[in-house]
């Protein structure tokens, strides 16, 4: 921790309680997104099963400069002959071109509730995401107990 010069007022970032509060948040945020993302994902595989399907067609496309801005919006025609957009994710050699035909699936009670066949949903995601804080947070919970294994054997060495 570093030395405190003077009367300036340390960081909140090295009280305890804030470094409790984040490894807090980091073991319960992981599993938390992981269970989210994997009921996305069920309904998602829900949906394919047994959604309608018609035939959409590309209307915009984003090209950002990371993944996360690498979606597009696909228009759809529904069974009730109301029209509907949804947006998916597209991976690096996958970007669909402006205008192309993309195979939606919708429910046939919402057709508001759709996904793009063979793209990205935000499902898979959100559990990837879940699934690397619970690394994190697993890796983080054996560092600190390896520590405060280590920290008693010393102190039993010494006494």
């Amino acid at each position: 921790m570093p030395r405190n010069s003077g009367n300036a007022p340390r960081s909140f970032v090295y009280h305890p309680v804030f470094r409790t509060i984040v490894i807090v948040a980091l073991l319960v945020v992981g599993p938390v997104l992981l269970v989210i993302g994997s009921m996305l994902n069920a309904a998602d595989r829900e949906l394919v099963a047994n959604g309608s399907r018609a035939t959409g067609t590309v209307v915009e496309v984003n090209d950002g400069a990371e993944a996360s801005t690498h979606n597009f919006r696909a228009e759809y025609l529904a069974g009730d002959a109301s029209v509907h957009s949804v947006w998916a994710d597209w991976a690096p050699d996958a970007k669909p071109a402006l205008g192309s035909s993309v195979t939606v699936i919708y429910s046939a009670t919402d057709p508001s509730v759709a996904l793009v066949e063979g793209h990205g949903t935000p499902g898979r995601t959100v559990a990837g995401l879940g699934g690397l804080l619970t690394v994190v947070s697993v890796v983080i919970i054996v560092v600190m107990a390896s520590g405060l294994a280590r920290g008693k054997a010393r102190r039993r060495g010494a006494g």
